[in-house]
């Protein structure tokens, strides 16, 4: 009598085990640059409202519509999509994106094939340049940007340490 849960338990866990994703740890940007189908700069939009009454087993955790700025590598000429994502999102935010494409929506799982490029990018600075080149420019903005904020973060952590009682 107790092998009847038992087996229903392994048969979850085995279920589970089949319907996950296969989240790699991370290559390095040679392997991703050459591993990735897609390579893209897309603009993002408001998130995608879900379905009611629709749970999607190990979905993305951001679901957003974005506009394709730029294709550095693939075939794909589509303009707007969605982009299916762990990193979170957000409108107004422009991004590099390393993923796959398939049926009208990008798919970048781990967070590392998503960088943030902040609000202000523009493609003028990377037009008419080989692919190399292209990803150390869009590195070198996605550090910059994270310079700032690191800096602007520590400005506040030090106006809320002043605050401390000693």
């Amino acid at each position: 009598m107790k092998t009847k849960p038992i087996i229903l338990v392994l048969l979850s866990i085995s279920a589970t085990c089949a319907l996950a994703r296969l989240i790699t740890s991370f290559p390095g940007w040679d392997l991703l640059k050459v591993n990735s189908p897609y390579i893209i700069i897309a603009h993002c939009g408001e998130p995608t409202p879900p379905t009611p009454g629709v749970l999607i087993d190990n979905g993305p955790n951001s679901d957003s519509s974005i506009e394709v700025i730029s294709v550095l590598k693939g075939t794909n000429h589509v303009s707007s999509s969605q982009l299916w994502t762990d990193r979170r999102i957000w409108p107004g935010e422009n991004y590099l994106v390393f993923g796959y494409y398939d049926s009208g929506v990008y798919q970048a799982f781990e967070e590392y094939r998503v960088i943030p490029l902040g609000v202000d990018f523009s493609t003028n600075s990377i037009a008419g340049k080989p692919l190399d080149e292209q990803l150390q420019i869009l590195f070198q903005h996605a550090a910059d940007n994270l310079n700032r904020e690191i800096q602007k973060d520590e400005e506040e952590k030090q106006r809320i340490e002043a605050g401390l009682i000693k």
